[in-house]
């Protein structure tokens, strides 16, 4: 339940200023779930009715802008399952469904379909194992934003706290990489942005080479 995960956030995220809100952290909580939800969407099987003879028929509620139809079975039982190309399209009223042939009256098809996780105060569709990786996603999040504060910062504050401040700058963005690192093993994914890190740390010694530049104490061979 959301409860769960403000609790693992604030284990993760250690911010001793209280610069992180409550509405700060449930924003990247959010976040998290949104960005859960396009990696790893949730996948539900219901059945809707035919209302009449046609290529048309009615979404399954709770139905969405990132919903997509997975497969649909028609009809419903036999085995080998028997299945009918179904995809949803948009009116200016809302979502239907479309089949390629047309489907009798009172014909069940059973759809199988993704949409958004729910992550709310009574309901929670994220399931245990990937608890902890949506968590870090959000703590990733808000790494960062502590990180961005404090090397904003480090400009103001005179004497010891000039490298008191650096050093939470660079915590927390090492511990951001952490984190984001985290969620994607932990949901089976490769780091998108990990290839970018090995760029950045290789990056200084790439710097060490060659410019061309004024020619000094070189003997030249011309004709005199």
């Amino acid at each position: 339940m959301l409860a769960d995960y403000q609790q693992l956030v604030n284990d993760l995220v250690a911010d001793q200023d209280a610069a992180i809100t409550p509405e700060v952290r449930d924003r990247a909580i959010e976040e998290a779930r949104l960005r859960y939800s396009a990696d790893r969407p949730h996948h539900i099987v219901a059945d809707v009715t035919w209302p009449a003879l046609s290529v048309f028929g009615p979404v399954p509620e709770g139905w969405g802008a990132t919903s997509r139809v997975r497969s649909a079975e028609y009809p419903v039982g036999r085995r080998p399952a028997e299945l009918v190309f179904i995809d949803a399209y948009r009116t200016p009223t809302g979502w239907g469904l479309e089949c390629m042939s047309a489907l009798p009256a009172g014909a069940v098809v059973r759809l199988s379909y993704t949409q958004p996780h729910v992550l709310g105060v009574d309901e929670d569709t994220i399931p245990m194992e990937h608890r902890m990786a949506v968590a870090q996603y959000a703590a990733w999040l808000l790494c960062q934003q502590l990180a961005t504060r404090y090397s904003g910062e480090r400009e103001t504050p005179m004497g010891a706290e000039v490298a008191r401040t650096e050093t939470r700058a660079r915590s927390y963005a090492a511990r951001a990489k952490e984190y984001r690192s985290a969620y994607y093993a932990g949901t089976g994914q490769s780091d998108p942005f990990k290839q970018a890190d090995l760029g950045g740390d290789l990056a200084p010694a790439a710097g060490v080479v060659s410019w061309p530049g004024r020619r000094r104490n070189v003997l030249t061979r011309g004709v005199l």
